[in-house]
């Protein structure tokens, strides 16, 4: 039987912009007069966040510290846009809690039937995905835990997709297995890093041009292929 490994954001769940939304939100929240814009927030959330930058070694910011660093680049965002000192601070740290917010998120109508399909084949259900630390508070809060068998978050492990040390870190919890398929939406940490790492991959809901060995618009049809 084969591990399936699932990127989540993008591939069971859509929520863009989840990070500039959050942000934003924090902000508002702590000041509902801020004259800051919403696109204003978005374009300094293309940058900054480690998996932007996947090549580099970030160990040493796991759990709390990868708050820590991703509050000082919130607080910064937010000063660079005019925002007061104090004001900056308190809207980073409302970020955390926002994030884990169950309505930001958007099942693909067809991922609970996936996921129970897989796991009455046999295989295994298993998150592998660049994100925070708290994410599998995420997973619990939409009700998906139960179809899991593990879960490899980025910012838990210190590696970002597409380096080798998540996919080894992943595929060292099933040594016994010598099926392994990565199904994802990202072309460069999905498919390119489950192809450098020894693993069958399943491109879904992209129309980039991949070297993925399956490309679907949805997720029930990979299981034609597993």
């Amino acid at each position: 039987m084969a591990v399936v490994f699932w990127d989540f954001d993008g591939t069971l769940v859509h929520s863009n912009p989840l990070w500039s939304r959050s942000v934003y939100r924090a902000l508002k929240e702590t000041d509902n007069n801020t004259k800051v814009q919403f696109n204003n927030i978005r374009k300094r959330m293309a940058v900054g966040f480690t998996w932007h930058t996947p090549n580099e070694d970030y160990s040493r910011l796991t759990e709390d510290k990868w708050w820590d660093f991703m509050q000082r680049k919130f607080t910064n965002d937010y000063i660079s846009l005019g925002v007061n000192d104090i004001t900056a601070e308190a809207a980073s740290k409302k970020v955390r809690n926002i994030i884990k917010y169950a309505s930001n998120y958007k099942l693909y109508p067809d991922s609970i039937e996936t996921l129970r399909a897989v796991i009455k084949t046999g295989h295994k259900n298993v998150i592998l995905s660049n994100n925070h630390p708290d994410w599998v508070d995420v997973i619990k809060s939409l009700d998906l835990y139960k179809y899991f068998d593990n879960f490899i978050i980025s910012a838990v492990v210190g590696y970002d997709k597409p380096r080798p040390e998540i996919f080894k870190i992943a595929k060292n919890l099933y040594v016994n297995e010598n099926e392994f398929i990565m199904i994802g939406d990202s072309v460069n940490a999905d498919i390119k890093g489950g192809k450098n790492n020894g693993m069958k991959t399943i491109l879904v809901h992209s129309d980039q041009d991949s070297n993925a060995d399956y490309s679907f618009d949805d997720l029930k049809s990979i299981l034609k292929v597993i």
